[in-house]
């Protein structure tokens, strides 16, 4: 896309700005309509438009197509809150600690219509898999993938196969046929992409886990710092391996405007309270990176996030750069530095170099 594009693609995806500059609207072109589908911004960019009384500035074409994708964002995110109220019922009446992550409390923090998700994410202890299985299957839910449209059963062996080699079970999906969802997934983790030599970070985090009440659903999930760090380390994980990056899936906006939101929420104590229990965590840098990437992303220049994570990584800037490739073991380095230059680009990969 043109400069004048991009910048527009990042005013209409800034929720939290008051002001809008309204020239920009003049390049509402189809390229950044395809772009913020892509990044899954639509339903933001339209109540953008719309809260700032532009919608008459912008060509038909352009508003009509979000505004449709914002209304069946609003009849999704009614049938999803339907399903995180019917999940955690399930889940609070077990005597184990499960934790819902992600989407099942973003989805329904975000205003109306911002944000969707097509499954549900739970942490749980790996001798607790077992128990919240079960509680879903006698709830209707049955081991398997959807596949175009339509539920197909896993076999023994790749239940088995899932939950030896990857730290999680293989969905449980179950037939809800609700508005614009047919199928809810849930995905059971037992084990986390980050470890800290002397601690079970996982016991530790879900031993901090409660119950909170998120606009009327009594919701079992992480302490509000670490759920911060575990969508910060969900995110590092996804930007920083090279197979994402591959598929164009490792910079999706989405993820970094969740850190964009929270951090808006978050007075200078609770920053604080984050990188002190990240320290605790061993996952400083990892929240550094995220931070500092989303501000960028989102022109958050001022914030006190942003100086703690610049100077968290102020002995190790290569940190944000670097990239994994799991296949080779071999590690790689971006070229370019500004985390905004980078998103724009067409190919990523071009632009990094092997360590």
């Amino acid at each position: 896309m043109k400069r004048e594009e991009n910048l527009l693609f990042k005013e209409l995806c800034k929720f939290k700005k008051e002001t809008f500059d309204e020239d920009l609207l003049r390049f509402a072109t189809p390229h950044v309509l395809g772009f913020l589908f892509f990044n899954r911004m639509q339903g933001i960019a339209y109540d953008r438009i719309r809260r700032q009384g532009l919608l008459g500035k912008v060509n038909r074409e352009f508003r009509n197509s979000l505004k449709s994708a914002f209304d069946q964002n609003v009849i999704k995110n009614h049938s999803f809150a339907k399903c995180v109220k019917m999940v955690a019922a399930i889940l609070n009446e077990l005597d184990c600690k499960a934790a819902m992550l992600k989407g099942a409390f973003l989805c329904n923090h975000y205003p109306e219509g911002y944000r969707t998700s097509n499954d549900i994410d739970l942490l749980v202890r790996p001798e607790d898999v077992t128990t919240v299985g079960n509680a879903l299957l006698e709830a209707g839910f049955k081991q398997g993938n959807v596949r175009n449209g339509e539920f197909v059963p896993a076999s023994r062996k790749e239940i088995i196969e899932s939950k030896m080699m990857r730290g999680e079970t293989v969905p449980y999906i179950k037939l809800v046929d609700l508005p614009n969802m047919k199928y809810l997934e849930v995905d059971i983790n037992f084990s986390l992409d980050y470890k800290n030599g002397e601690t079970d970070v996982l016991e530790n985090i879900l031993e901090k886990a409660d119950v909170i009440n998120e606009n009327g659903i009594l919701l079992p999930t992480l302490s509000k710092e670490d759920f911060f760090i575990h969508l910060c380390a969900h995110l590092y994980k996804e930007a920083t391996t090279l197979p994402w990056v591959e598929m164009h899936r490792d910079m999706t906006l989405y993820k970094y405007c969740d850190i964009y939101m929270l951090l808006s929420e978050m007075e200078e104590k609770d920053i604080d309270t984050v990188f002190a229990r990240a320290k605790e965590l061993n996952m400083e840098k990892v929240c550094a990176y995220t931070i500092i990437e989303a501000s960028d992303l989102f022109d958050i220049d001022s914030s006190n996030a942003k100086l703690i994570s610049e100077s968290v990584l102020a002995d190790d800037r290569d940190f944000i750069l670097t990239v994994v490739s799991p296949r080779d073991k071999k590690l790689l380095k971006y070229q370019t530095a500004n985390a905004t230059e980078r998103f724009f680009m067409e190919e990523r990969v071009a632009d990094l170099k092997e360590v």
